[in-house]
């Protein structure tokens, strides 16, 4: 089967009508239960019509590698089952180290270039591309000496997960000649830029990256293939990352009253209103309610607020606090009219009260910035203008602004050179990114202080709960609870705030499709906040930094199901089909992201919120700069350990030999070197004094001033 030609025609049929086309030939595969599973979760809820091919002719010659039949008999997403007349002549011979399962090189192109900008010029190789990657390869001493770091950084080594854009130009050089060039702009900031020799080059290209990259259905990328490549040969491990975070385990370890373990003292109770995803769809099944609150009127309130995202426990201290709790959920719908609803007042207050007759007002945090709140009320939202409830803004921006801020950061890693002055503070300042991780980290000191040092309830929310709410619910609880900050904690807290309460990863990342205007790195601006934690309590957690940058990698390779979907509900078709991530993590990779110097104590966190007191992450910035391949600590270390266990210094470089200009003198001119001039003038031995003070220093001795005729007499010298 040969994947790219499968996905170029699934390209060129999806958009076909059935009835202009004939019947076709339906094959089916080994892998149709899988995809079919997949597939029609994700699929839109309005059916789309069936494509099916038309089967080529038998008499016409087959080039290698052309699929035989095509069927497309899923509604919503189109899957082709292929067959194939044969292999291309000699991509079989092409590989290269650390493919994977299911990976094989299905394109090449065996001559082209690389253009670097910094320093100018261009790199000879060719470019491998498999289902996963391409692969740029450069010959044996091809690659300049002060290009190496991008060996190093695997700069080359690009998932097709990680495209944005691709485009191609054709230029007319000053020659005169023609120039074909494909760019390449990718989701960790590289962009690369390809310069071809012929057409047929550059439309293979952009085919081939086109098609692995946004074939436009989840059950056609390479986690699937690359899982059901380790099952035929017997290589999966154990696959328990799936099952990692149980929901009703976590809750009954905080304290809440679960079927698990009851806790009839406790203010909050288990719900089974969403055990089938009929509450709320992008909720998890297992959700903590109000015990007070009736599950009709939790109908109500859910048809409230957006998207029916109620409020949900996402935290709770345990009798220790007073069960005092974390709760999280979208805006209202009452617009500017105004509309009431009742029963999401009585919510309110019911979380508020507790486990008792609480005086202090609720504290509820609305993330967005005042103007935006007051643009969504317009637009049918609304927030919350309840007695008993203290309402604040936390100023946190929308993911369209996110999105610029991290363009921003990555235009001025572009501008940074270390051999100029350059506007490296300048540009980080305008880029704002740090204002908004500033934001993001005074809603969640907000929300701790009031927890654990009022023992009090707080709701938050932004317009929909699965961006802002996701990043101010985990950090919160990374500070609040000991638990998370472990190495499988964190993963369980991954899993529960981000992919089981339903940040939209599909969407925001632009997995598996071309990236739309929703498109957002909210993960990756929540995964630095986390890493200005660790900066600030380097002790405090048992993982490291590099957890934070191999996550910020695999959201976007494709390799791994854990996030290639918006919710819990469609994520369950993709787990016995793909691997996970924290299966990775958890097994043979667990002591790379162990973090040395951690200790384990049951802390509260508070982080400070001064920005002098922020660190860059540049180990994610720079990782694709010659800066990104010196080698860092694995974890923060105080500067004594880290004296320690740095290693022996490097001799320093032999110096290069410099190549001189000719010489305007004559070699017997050069022998006779002439007389260094005395100064004219002579002053004491501290440069600050002024040797033409009336009153020198106590205890100093004078400074001679030579004669005027004395000075003239040596510079004659000198000049003779």
């Amino acid at each position: 089967m040969d994947p790219l030609s499968a996905l170029k025609n699934e390209k060129k049929n999806e958009n076909a009508k059935a009835e202009g086309l004939r019947a076709g030939l339906s094959l089916g595969t080994p892998h149709s239960t899988a995809e079919d599973a997949v597939t029609a979760s994700l699929a839109p809820p309005t059916p789309a019509a069936v494509v099916v091919a038309t089967p080529l002719s038998a008499a016409a010659p087959l080039p290698p590698g052309t699929p035989t039949a095509q069927a497309v008999p899923l509604p919503g997403y189109a899957k082709p089952d292929i067959q194939v007349a044969g292999e291309k002549p000699g991509l079989p011979d092409l590989a290269f180290p650390g493919l994977l399962a299911g990976e094989k090189v299905v394109e090449a192109i065996k001559s082209c270039s690389l253009q670097v900008q910094n320093p100018f010029c261009e790199v000879p190789g060719r470019i491998c591309i498999t289902p996963y990657r391409l692969k740029f390869m450069t010959p044996k001493g091809g690659l300049r000496k002060d290009l190496m770091w991008m060996r190093g950084v695997k700069y080359f080594d690009v998932p097709f997960g990680l495209v944005e854009t691709i485009k191609d130009e054709k230029l007319v050089t000053v020659t005169g000649a023609t120039e074909l060039r494909v760019t390449i702009t990718c989701k960790d900031l590289r962009c690369l830029i390809f310069l071809l020799k012929s057409e047929q080059e550059a439309r293979l290209l952009l085919e081939s990256v086109s098609s692995f990259s946004t074939p436009g259905n989840p059950a056609m990328l390479f986690a699937f293939k690359h899982y059901d490549a380790l099952r035929k040969e017997n290589l999966l491990q154990d696959q328990s990352g799936w099952s990692l975070y149980d929901a009703e385990q976590d809750y009954a370890r905080m304290g809440v009253d679960t079927p698990l373990i009851p806790s009839p003292q406790c203010p909050w109770r288990v719900s089974e209103l969403n055990r089938q995803y009929r509450l709320c769809g992008s909720y998890p099944s297992v959700v903590v309610m109000p015990r007070r609150m009736p599950d009709q009127a939790l109908r109500e309130v859910a048809a409230f607020r957006k998207r029916g995202r109620l409020p949900a426990l996402s935290w709770c201290g345990g009798p220790e606090l007073g069960f005092a709790s974390l709760w999280r959920c979208s805006q209202t719908t009452e617009g500017l009219m105004g509309s009431k609803c009742v029963e999401d007042q009585s919510m309110l207050n019911a979380i508020r009260l507790g486990n008792g007759e609480a005086e202090r007002d609720l504290l509820l945090i609305d993330l967005r910035p005042k103007v935006s709140a007051w643009v969504n009320k317009a637009g049918g939202g609304g927030f919350e203008s309840y007695p008993k409830c203290r309402m604040i803004w936390g100023g946190i921006d929308n993911i369209h602004v996110v999105r610029d801020a991290w363009r921003a950061m990555g235009s001025a890693v572009a501008r940074l050179q270390d051999a100029q002055v350059g506007s490296w503070l300048k540009d980080v300042a305008n880029s704002g990114w740090y204002d908004y991780i500033g934001a993001i980290l005074s809603c969640t000191l907000k929300a701790v202080t009031e927890i654990l040092t009022f023992k009090s309830n707080v709701v938050i929310h932004c317009s929909d709960g699965w961006d802002r709410t996701a990043q101010v619910a985990s950090l919160s609880m990374l500070c609040m609870d000991p638990h998370y900050r472990t190495q499988v904690g964190f993963l369980k807290l991954v899993q529960k705030e981000w992919c089981s309460f339903g940040h939209r990863f599909r969407t925001r990342l632009g997995i598996g499709d071309v990236p739309s205007s929703e498109y957002s790195p909210v993960i990756i601006q929540w995964l630095e906040c986390v890493f200005q934690l660790l900066h600030q309590f380097p002790s405090a957690f048992e993982f490291s930094a590099d957890v934070l940058l191999r996550l910020a990698e695999e959201v976007f390779t494709n390799r791994f199901g854990t996030f290639f979907c918006d919710n819990e509900q469609e994520r369950k078709s993709m787990e016995a089909h793909t691997l996970s991530l924290w299966s990775t993590l958890l097994g043979e990779d667990f002591e790379s992201w162990r973090n040395p110097g951690y200790k384990a104590e049951r802390v509260k966190l508070y982080p400070s919120i001064c920005q002098a007191n922020y660190s860059i992450w540049e180990a994610y910035w720079f990782r694709f700069t010659a800066r990104g391949d010196v080698p860092e600590p694995s974890s923060p270390t105080s500067p004594s350990t880290a004296a320690e266990e740095a290693p022996p210094a490097a001799p320093p470089p032999e110096p290069e030999e410099i190549e001189r200009e000719p010489s305007l003198f004559s070699p017997a001119e050069l022998a006779v070197a002439p007389t260094k001039p005395e100064p004219t003038q002579i002053f004491a031995e501290d440069d600050d004094e002024d040797i033409f003070a009336k009153h020198s220093k106590p205890g100093a001795k004078e400074a001679k001033v030579p004669a005027l005729s004395e000075v003239e007499a040596k510079v004659e010298t000198a000049e003779l």
